[in-house]
């Protein structure tokens, strides 16, 4: 549904993205994360034709923005950062209006008005004006009036910024009806909301994607394994660390240094019980940090 090709976007000298490859595809959340200045704005604005890229291709619904921009965004919604909407409007009227840009006109327009309004959660507030309202509310009736048109690709740039908690479990609710038949790219700062809401990852630094996939795979394993074994004195067989003794009979240790396999057979040697054996795993941060800084040393 997305794909961009070698994307290149440079400013004078400054390169801001730099041969980025990106795909989103139907019923696919893609996170894109990277820190301040990583290329992710520019890039977004690419894909939404904001900005023309030095070289490389956009290519939305088997359509190359370049060369036919109008039918490209047809298939796109788009949710900008801060979500700038003109504040004099009502909802009802900036829907009206949004939904008419995009071809629907009569019955067409007034029920796809009146179903994203509802999943939106924005029926009460269609007839005040937008400059009244919070800054969730604000966000909502963008997200609306970026849906209207049921778009095959939607781009959302910080989208859950001043939703409360139970307003971000709804959105996310709704992202992943909206993907059963859309694409969604999803940029964000907040490491736990993209874990929460998407099925992949990408991760760009100095306009370069330097990860990309599953959330398995950004918490890769350390070296050491979280074992709960039985009596207790089976923990200083496994030289083990960190040992928290959870009842009369069965300890938890963390043991370094040896794989799954030889744990197990210390265990069954010295007559011992065994009921937990489970990888250790960096934290999403660490590791998102730990791949942030290696990008940086090799830039």
């Amino acid at each position: 549904m997305l794909q961009t090709h070698s994307l290149c976007k440079s400013f004078g000298c400054a390169v801001a993205v730099d041969t980025l490859d990106l795909s989103v595809q139907v019923g696919q959340i893609r996170g894109l994360l990277g820190p301040n200045g990583a290329g992710k704005s520019t890039t977004i604005r690419m894909i939404c034709g904001v900005l023309a890229p030095t070289s490389g291709s956009v290519t939305i619904h088997g359509t190359d923005i370049s060369i036919s921009p109008s039918v490209a965004k047809q298939a796109l919604g788009y949710v900008p950062e801060g979500a700038p909407l003109p504040l004099e409007f009502l909802p009802i009227e900036y829907l009206q209006h949004t939904a008419s840009m995009y071809g629907l006109s009569g019955d067409e327009r007034r029920e796809a008005i009146s179903h994203w309004a509802q999943r939106c959660d924005i029926v009460n507030v269609l007839r005040k004006p937008i400059g009244s309202l919070s800054r969730g509310y604000r966000q909502r009736v963008s997200l609306a009036a970026a849906l209207v048109h049921k778009p095959k690709l939607v781009v959302l740039d910080e989208p859950s910024t001043g939703l409360d908690p139970a307003q971000n479990a709804s959105f996310r609710t709704l992202l992943q009806e909206v993907s059963q038949s859309a694409a969604i790219l999803y940029s964000s700062h907040n490491l736990a909301e993209v874990e929460a809401t998407c099925d992949v990852v990408s991760i760009i630094n100095y306009g370069k994607c330097v990860f990309d996939g599953d959330f398995t795979a950004l918490r890769s394993s350390k070296d050491g394994y979280v074992v709960e074994v039985s009596p207790h004195g089976v923990v200083e067989q496994l030289q083990g660390t960190d040992v928290i003794r959870i009842d009369e009979e069965w300890s938890r240790c963390t043991v370094h240094g040896t794989d799954g396999q030889a744990i197990a057979n210390t265990v069954v040697e010295v007559a011992g019980k065994l009921r937990l054996l489970r990888p250790t795993l960096d934290s999403l941060e660490a590791n998102y940090l730990r791949i942030i800084s290696a990008s940086e040393v090799s830039a």
